[in-house]
């Protein structure tokens, strides 16, 4: 099947609609996506997992092909297609000697850390795509997209330099080394931002022009005329604003006007942290796992109104229609995007994450009706 073709008057309008968001332009309608097209394996119920997933690009194709067509067969919304080298969140860490632990069924993870002590920092090297870490992996499984599919291929997940600086030293020793050894940090943020930058220019390089857009903060297409860029900084809520703002956002802005803007994404609760996001040169758009917080959601849809899009995520919850009537109550409809992302063994529940054991199509069922009610023409 011709998945770019055979759906690309419908993509167009969802682009549009997307576009709309970006620009703060109040259509009447709220782009929704039900997010049941995951990359990532967490959540997953484990029989539909292949064993070779992170082993064989073929794989790896074929289950988020499937993942696709099953998704555009069923439901429209506002996804548009595409696939992603998917080899977790440590990928740029395990290029500077970080280990990274594949356990089966799993995505893969971080184990230990790479420096322990400040005189470290100007011993690291910018790594070699080609040879370092998982970087080669990433490269090789979009080369086999891109010669195997027509589908847009994403860069895979950036994560940020403040996630990366926090895995090289470990959270305990890097936020020690903020108040004692404040220049050190600086040299490590300096050092993960020339990397991330770096990384993804080799990324966009192999994709190639032809394969137009390759930018999708957490499945979610970032019109190109907003910029080119994603980052995940996941841990913001646990640093004060006065060091997040010195050790942290003028790295976010080097990476984001590198690119020409670009999105954010954090989990989560960090309202102390709005006014500093909104601060962040470049910085076009939000995505936020608010895990049921919607005060924080509404809050920064006051400060962010006609500058910062905003994208209202969460695994779905484990009531579906009251959570939603609730998040829709006080919601905007303008500069917003909604997505419910369907976990089988996840559910967002009285702010956190559950382990629970769900069918994923009726819950991606619920989760259609109930955001098509509400994000349609008001």
């Amino acid at each position: 099947m011709d998945v770019v073709q055979r759906y690309a008057e419908r993509t167009a309008a969802s682009y549009a609609r997307i576009e709309d968001v970006y620009l703060h332009r109040d259509n009447g309608v709220v782009p929704f996506q039900v997010a049941d097209v995951n990359y990532w394996l967490s959540g997953e119920a484990p029989d539909r997992i292949p064993d070779d997933y992170f082993t064989n690009c073929e794989s790896m194709l074929q289950y988020q092909v499937k993942k696709i067509q099953r998704h555009m067969e069923t439901y429209d919304d506002d996804y548009i297609p595409f696939l992603f080298p998917w080899y977790g969140t440590g990928v740029i860490p395990s290029a500077m000697g970080a280990q990274v632990v594949f356990q089966p069924k799993m995505d893969p993870a971080v184990r230990g850390t790479v420096i322990t002590s400040p005189e470290q920092v100007r011993r690291l090297s910018l790594p070699d795509p080609s040879k370092d870490g998982l970087m080669p992996r990433v490269l090789e499984t979009i080369r086999y997209f891109r010669e195997n599919s027509d589908l847009p291929i994403s860069c895979t997940d950036p994560q940020g330099p403040f996630t990366t600086a926090l895995t090289l030293a470990g959270p305990a020793t890097l936020f020690v080394w903020l108040y004692e050894y404040p220049q050190a940090v600086h040299e490590l943020m300096e050092f993960c931002t020339e990397a991330f930058i770096r990384w993804i220019k080799v990324q966009k390089q192999e994709i190639g022009d032809q394969r137009g857009r390759c930018c999708f903060p957490h499945g979610i297409i970032l019109p190109e005329q907003f910029g080119k860029v994603w980052l995940c900084d996941d841990d913001c809520g646990a640093i004060s604003p006065a060091q997040y703002r010195e050790f942290v956002v003028p790295y976010n802005a080097s990476v984001l006007r590198e690119f020409g803007g670009g999105t954010l994404h954090f989990c989560g609760s960090a309202e102390h942290q709005i006014e500093n996001l909104a601060a962040t040169d470049g910085l076009l758009g939000v995505n936020n796992f608010c895990m049921g917080n919607f005060r924080q959601i509404y809050r920064m849809q006051e400060v962010f109104a006609g500058r910062i899009a905003l994208k209202v995520c969460d695994f779905s919850p484990l009531c579906i229609a009251p959570y939603y009537d609730e998040l829709f109550r006080g919601l905007r409809r303008k500069g917003t995007i909604v997505a419910s992302f369907v976990s089988p063994e996840l559910a967002m529940n009285n702010g956190k994450y559950e382990n629970v054991s769900r069918t994923g199509e009726n819950i991606a069922k619920e989760a259609y009706a109930c955001l098509r009610r509400h994000c349609g023409e008001s």
